[in-house]
């Protein structure tokens, strides 16, 4: 509503010779803190007061008469000494209702991706065990943190980072093997730090009914080893893949760790930052100025002993992202990497771009809760309860939306038995309700009228004059502006506050009033394209988060 309303009043200015050089982005479109201040209030008087050598009371006087004219102003007010307030008429909550209808699933998306290119980094969990439920949060925020970037008009290329060139994969090769030596001999000694849980198991047995001759008969133990984490990396790779696709998370880009070096990235990216004179050599090793940039100290980035740190591949995976030319990335991180981001951006400035080009989410971990018990121990992990046992316990709408609804930065107790209630008690259930009991209506009015309120037809809007009515306009053409907030501030969460408040909403006015009504078929027809108009900015809710529009409960 902000954005159209503020175009509205450029367009008026521009009409009258009043849209000077330099004041456009100085005109702001705010929301009163009362609603008897009016709808919306706009500081455009004040901004044109110097251009025009006049009071700001003076300018918004007359800019009060320019608007009045405008059928989209009900009612407009000048207060504190400039400021005026408008009071949006009907005419405009009508067409919001006309445009939610035509865009359908789509309302109040950008048509064309013309922001720039952004790239949202999350997940990339090690490839060594089963997702668990912090990796399934923050699934859940970068696929909803991306679709809202697409949804204000970025081209968004969704990435996940496969760490398969550490000592984990080495530990992974090792606990597997030792499994697969077990079958036979099974005093073989198991690694004391190696990866438990059936997994690693069903890996080994795998391999054993497949690979026996090749690991027992050609193999040295060290390559069987080797053997034995590739094989076992691209599996669990599948399983990651296959987990993330029970959430609807799917992405562009999985870029392996092993390229980094495989390619010369990593020599390619410490080159670029010695050429600026940023590396330095001391003790046999070699640093990087990072405290020029805001860290606490210089970092090692390759030891005396020749070997890269971890921190020398961080810094080459994101020169790589520095070169595909993207307007600003996100990173989608775990809580426990706090404390690293300072370094990491210290690195990233030093590259040349500016401090917010990298900016991160950081994921608290979730707690499983049940029969009012946490709960912790899962079989086939190990040690966590894993994502696929959640959605397969709950379901895939339940996980995504209990994942969304609160900060990320927060910690989440996630409650099984409130995430499996049929009542309004469970949020998901709630808000899927509502769409529901939209889809109930329109077949009771196929049964009863024969009338199909999902084909095109004939309405007039002004029958819809009740309070909650136009609560429910006004609150609709208000979410376009939610999302774009939501989206700039990263705060995806706000996502489910909204589709919440809108399903309360819609429950409140089928609580109070008829849709199907005998006597009245204009009325009736009214009431039945706005409970549609409802039912699509539901659905483009639903489809950010990425749970389902169901027709019936």
């Amino acid at each position: 509503m902000k954005q159209e309303i503020r175009d509205k009043i450029l367009n008026i200015l521009k009409q009258n010779n009043l849209l000077f050089e330099g004041v456009e982005d100085k005109i702001k479109i705010e929301s009163p803190k009362e609603e008897k201040f009016g709808d919306l209030s706009t500081n455009a008087a004040f901004i044109l007061s110097k251009s025009l050598n006049k009071k700001p009371f003076e300018v918004a006087n007359q800019l009060k008469a320019l608007f009045e004219k405008d059928p989209y102003f009900e009612k407009v007010e000048v207060a504190g000494g400039g400021f005026i307030n408008l009071f949006i008429s009907d005419t405009f909550y009508h067409q919001i209702l006309n445009k939610a209808i035509e865009e359908k699933d789509e309302f109040g998306k950008a048509k064309e991706k013309n922001k720039g290119k952004i790239n949202i980094e999350y997940v990339s969990a090690n490839p060594t065990g089963p997702l668990h439920l912090g990796h399934g949060r923050g699934a859940v925020v970068g696929n909803i943190l991306s679709n809202l970037y697409d949804y204000i008009g970025y081209k968004v290329e969704r990435e996940f980072y496969i760490n398969d060139a550490g000592n984990q994969i080495k530990k992974l090769g090792m606990s597997v093997y030792a499994r697969f030596r077990q079958i036979e001999e099974p005093s073989y000694p198991f690694p004391e730090d190696g990866y438990h849980g059936e997994y690693i198991k069903d890996i080994a047995k795998e391999l054993y009914h497949y690979e026996r001759e090749k690991m027992l008969s050609f193999l040295d133990e060290e390559e069987a080893i080797e053997f034995c984490a590739e094989y076992a990396k691209n599996f669990l790779l599948d399983e990651i893949k296959k987990d993330l696709k029970l959430i609807g998370v799917e992405f562009d880009i999985w870029y392996s760790e092993r390229h980094l070096y495989q390619h010369g990235k990593v020599e390619q990216a410490l080159k670029f930052l010695e050429s600026k004179g940023l590396i330095y050599e001391k003790d046999g090793a070699l640093w990087l100025k990072t405290s020029l940039y805001g860290d606490e100290k210089d970092r090692v980035i390759r030891k005396s002993d020749g070997s890269y740190t971890y921190f020398a591949a961080d810094i080459a995976y994101h020169y790589d992202k520095y070169l595909r030319n993207y307007d600003f990335i996100i990173n989608v991180w775990g809580a426990d990497h706090h404390g690293y981001f300072p370094r990491l951006k210290a690195a990233i400035m030093a590259f040349g771009v500016k401090e917010d080009w990298i900016n991160v989410l950081f994921i608290q971990l979730v707690k499983l809760f049940k029969n009012g018990e946490e709960v912790k121990m899962s079989k086939r992990s190990g040690d966590f309860i894993t994502l696929r046992e959640l959605v397969e316990e709950v379901g895939k709408d339940a996980v995504i939306y209990f994942f969304a609804s609160k900060d990320p930065n927060t910690h989440l107790n996630f409650d099984i038995d409130i995430a499996l209630k049929k009542s309004n008690e469970n949020p998901v259930f709630y808000v899927q309700y509502a769409h529901a009991r939209i889809s109930s209506v329109f077949r009771e009015a196929q049964q009863r009228f024969n009338f199909n309120p999902e084909e095109d037809f004939e309405v007039d809007l002004s029958l819809l004059k009740e309070d909650l009515e136009r609560s429910l306009m006004k609150y609709i053409s208000t979410i376009p502006d939610e999302i774009y907030d939501a989206t700039i501030k990263n705060q995806p969460h706000k996502i489910t506050n909204i589709t919440y408040e809108l399903a309360s909403r819609l429950h409140k006015y089928y609580y109070y009033h008829k849709f199907l009504i005998e006597n009245n078929e204009k009325l009736m027809k009214a009431r039945l394209y706005l409970l549609k108009a409802v039912r699509n900015v539901l659905r483009t809710l639903f489809k950010i988060m990425g749970i389902t529009p169901v027709e019936r409960m």
